[in-house]
């Protein structure tokens, strides 16, 4: 591994580390005072948009990354990468901040969002969300992809990506697990990758920040928000539209494309408390009062 890369990771790793063991406490209480409160599976207050601070310590590390690799002269190709994931990354991350600052929470589901534009002539919270998360992904991957077939495949991934974490995210740590398993899918692609760029390097920083308030989410002290699932689920999609094979990428996209159709009509959460090693891996990580 030569010294270039060992810089990228020590990057990647150190500067969420750093940033939370100096930040995480004044970040839940910004968001205590801006009442950013809201009521989890058990009914119990819980701070939610803690994702805001897995953005800003991921952000900051890839853009002293970024630093590194023009100071070194890295290759167009990764730098290119970086700097559209950390764009869209950020883009994603505002659009699901709005949504968690939205008092409209009594609408759910993708048919709820859409009957109340076809039949109230409103735009909720969600549908703005997916509306700009849905321009983001369609940005980003023209821009990653001259062709017509792998920017399609991109842009499914990367707008339905955010989506899944978010069908996901209604018990502690789920999302985070879901994030861990699609980011591994991603790095693993990349790091065997012959002869590529290692791109994946980019998901690093997201992978740590994320892991960083494991313990918090687990424990039912922190909810991540539509903030983290758009960045983690948005983070998730882009490493495996960057490191994947175009096959890889459409077999992935056609799992979330049943997913999502699956849960206007399937309880996943029952689902997963019916088949044993499901549950056990849902409620490892938790206190048994969170359980």
């Amino acid at each position: 591994m030569d010294a270039k890369l060992m810089a990228l990771l020590s990057l990647g790793v150190g500067v969420p580390a750093v940033g939370h063991w100096l930040l995480f406490s004044a970040f839940l209480e910004k968001l205590r005072q801006r009442g950013m409160i809201r009521k989890n599976y058990r009914g119990e207050d819980v701070v939610t948009g803690g994702g805001v601070a897995v953005f800003c310590h991921a952000a900051a590390a890839q853009a002293a990354m970024l630093l590194v690799c023009l100071i070194a002269a890295e290759e167009p190709a990764m730098l290119r990468v970086g700097v559209l994931f950390l764009a869209g990354s950020a883009s994603m991350a505002f659009w699901g901040w709005l949504d968690d600052c939205s008092s409209d929470k009594a609408v759910k589901g993708f048919r709820g969002h859409l009957g109340a534009l076809w039949k109230e002539r409103r735009m909720t919270g969600g549908m703005w969300k997916a509306w700009g998360g849905g321009s983001t992904a369609l940005l980003v991957s023209l821009a990653l992809y001259g062709e017509t077939l792998p920017a399609l495949a991109a842009a499914g991934l990367l707008a339905l990506s955010p989506n899944v974490l978010n069908m996901f995210d209604l018990r502690p740590a789920r999302a985070l697990k879901v994030f861990a398993l699609l980011a591994a899918v991603a790095v693993g692609g990349g790091a065997f990758a012959a002869g590529a760029a290692p791109c994946w390097v980019w998901m690093v920083p997201v992978a740590a920040a994320a892991a960083l308030v494991f313990r918090h989410d687990a424990a039912g002290r922190l909810m991540l928000g539509d903030t983290g699932a758009n960045y983690l689920g948005f983070a998730a999609g882009f490493g495996l539209a960057t490191n994947l094979p175009l096959a890889v990428q459409i077999a992935i996209l056609l799992v979330f494309a049943g997913l999502h159709l699956l849960a206007e009509f399937v309880s996943f959460s029952r689902v997963i408390q019916s088949v044993g090693w499901l549950n056990r891996l849902d409620q490892w990580g938790r206190p048994a009062e969170t359980k």
